[in-house]
């Protein structure tokens, strides 16, 4: 027989093996074992070489997918191979699969040592098998079902630290002598994601893997973020506020006062802090790993350098792929989180997001979602000093002048149009109501909401109270008529009367009629990744002359109910929902709306 001929028969037997268990190799092989002793790698693969006869190495095949052989056998092999590697062309690629899938992490240090040296030899002689080597430690990186014992709540035990640690050290020896390794790297991570609603341990022990990648490829930290921005993204979306709030708050109060009795009972503190929706308990998990991880970069001992790399890598990020995606809830405050670490962080992203506002040539739905995160951000945290809201209202206040000042009165009040006209107005009135308590401490303050003029922009010829969500437009008429700023429901009540007589004469109300608007920063429903926010998260408290106009304002019931009449023409993303607080008490946490309509105030 030719070299040619022998070679094309050697190729077309030594296929890959069709399952990962090796179930379908030759059967004469399973008929005719012979103790592993008396076979030698390098000797097979030159008889096999040499002589075209495969029963040998279809023995010694058999042999490594059986792997019944203690730690001695273990590095004896490993050491013929990494001697053999020179041998192990494309031909043999079949053993080349079977001795990289043989289970090496619980084994000895010793023959951790002796697997690492011969899988670098390997691909040090033969770059095919890059792709083949590195699928098979990123596989490693996904916890399997029976090992949710040892990931609590996302975070892994001493055990499965110490039995991940070898692949990470061997993914930093092979970057060391194929320094283009880690683009192939990149493509696995992302293609062996594990699917979104696998079990919490699986999904959290990913990404927790993925995390510990960024000690050691610095380089590469905006990139192994991105993989994983994407999948947090997935499991938000598919865990929206309602499911979860329903699930953590049934509607049967007899359901609430059983979950009470448990915990009276002694109820295990762990129990009681997982999330009842899987994807949400997921979700939570993933999120506390995140924000201890921008924690520790941030205030990492390498100092601001490494704090500010961290920053920009977020803003990027929820540039690229949060701001973008509609219908987000928690993912967002990553950022929120990471801009509680210094006041430059959140002055840098309120100024990022305007610049976003006032360009052009950014979609309107883009320049809209700005105007909410900006809009939220200064309403919600804590760690917004006054100055800068004062100054961002400030900017807000003068672009919507200037546009009403260079807006034709005789256009109309088209909302398409306007889109990000009426967009900042609410945010103005928003957050004025919102933070009116600071806004309206001492005469300064209230000097300063006079020099914003807002009665100007009420009364325009735009008129934004009309398409303004009625809790933001009620509750920024209480402010403004409680402190003499401007008078609102005179508006109020004719836009109401122009509403109704429209869902009368043509039996249902336009979808125009309502600011399409989201608050992205919205109560966090998270419970164990809520402590990282809740001291830097700000509840609504309406400030003293609010609360002594409580009683006047609430007899006002021509425009309350005339604006729930038209409410119910509303689709239902823009509906308020009746549901339900988890308590009386006006400091404990209100779900009273829908995602995208909440804007915080309690009624």
């Amino acid at each position: 027989m030719s070299v040619s001929g022998a070679k094309r028969r050697l190729s077309s037997i030594l296929k890959p093996y069709p399952s990962s268990d090796g179930s379908k190799v030759n059967s004469g092989s399973s008929q005719n074992k012979v103790r592993f002793e008396d076979l030698s790698v390098e000797a097979v693969l030159q008889d096999a070489l040499a002589t075209n006869r495969l029963q040998r190495f279809e023995q010694l095949l058999a042999a490594v997918k059986e792997e019944q052989f203690d730690d001695g056998k273990f590095q004896q092999v490993f050491v013929e191979s990494k001697r053999s590697v020179h041998l192990l062309n494309a031909n043999f690629s079949m053993l080349v699969e079977a001795l990289l899938s043989v289970n090496w992490l619980p084994r000895s240090e010793l023959a951790h040592e002796v697997y690492k040296e011969f899988v670098i030899e390997l691909l040090v002689a033969h770059s095919n098998y890059t792709s083949l080597v590195v699928s098979r430690l990123v596989q490693g990186f996904v916890p399997k079902d029976e090992d949710r014992t040892g990931w609590v709540h996302g975070s892994p035990t001493s055990e499965t630290l110490r039995l991940a640690a070898p692949i990470h050290d061997l993914i930093v020896r092979l970057k060391i002598v194929i320094p283009m390794i880690f683009d192939v790297i990149l493509v696995h991570l992302r293609k062996q994601y594990p699917y979104f609603k696998k079990p919490t341990h699986v999904v959290c022990g990913y990404l927790h893997n993925i995390l510990c990648m960024t000690e050691y490829s610095s380089m590469f930290v905006e990139e192994l973020l991105e993989v994983v921005f994407n999948r947090l993204l997935v499991i938000d979306v598919n865990a929206p506020r309602n499911e979860i709030e329903e699930a953590e708050f049934p509607e049967d109060d007899q359901q609430i006062f059983s979950m009470e009795e448990d915990l009276v009972a002694g109820q295990d503190e762990e129990e009681s802090m997982a999330m009842k929706l899987p994807l949400a308990e997921t979700l939570d998990c993933c999120m506390d790993r995140m924000m201890e991880f921008i924690k520790q970069r941030v205030t990492s001992e390498n100092g601001s350098i490494a704090a500010d790399q961290m920053f920009r890598i977020l803003l990027k990020l929820f540039d690229s792929h949060i701001l973008p995606t509609h219908n987000t809830h928690h993912v967002q405050f990553l950022m929120f989180y990471v801009c509680s670490f210094k006041q430059s962080y959140v002055e840098y992203f309120i100024t990022y997001l305007w610049k976003h506002v006032g360009n052009p040539n950014v979609s309107t739905p883009m320049r809209q979602a700005s105007v909410g995160y900006v809009a939220s951000m200064l309403a919600r945290a804590k760690f917004v000093p006054l100055g800068l809201l004062k100054s961002t209202l400030q900017e807000f206040s003068s672009w919507v002048h200037h546009y009403i000042q260079e807006t034709d009165s005789m256009l109309g009040c088209n909302l398409k149009a306007h889109m990000v006209f009426y967009s900042v107005c609410q945010a103005i009135f928003y957050v004025i109501a919102f933070r009116s308590r600071q806004l309206t401490a001492n005469p300064k303050n209230l000097t300063f909401l006079q020099s914003l003029q807002l009665s100007s922009i009420v009364s325009c010829h735009l008129n934004p109270l009309r398409v303004c969500l009625p809790a933001v437009a009620t509750a920024f008429a209480g402010v403004t008529r409680a402190h003499q700023l401007a008078y609102c429901h005179t508006i109020l009540e004719r836009n109401a009367r122009r509403k109704l007589a429209t869902v009368y004469k043509n039996d249902s109300q336009t979808p125009e009629e309502c600011l399409d608007t989201f608050f992205p920063f919205d109560p966090y429903m998270l419970k164990k990744s809520a402590k990282r926010i809740d001291p830097i998260y700000l509840q609504y408290h309406a400030s003293d002359a609010e609360e002594s106009h409580s009683q006047e304002t609430r007899s006002r019931k021509r425009y309350e109910s005339m604006s729930e009449d038209v409410d119910d023409f509303l689709q239902e993303c823009k509906r308020h929902k009746n549901g339900h607080s988890v308590s009386s008490d006006t400091n404990e946490m209100h779900f009273s709306y829908s995602y995208g309509v909440s804007p915080g105030f309690h009624n």
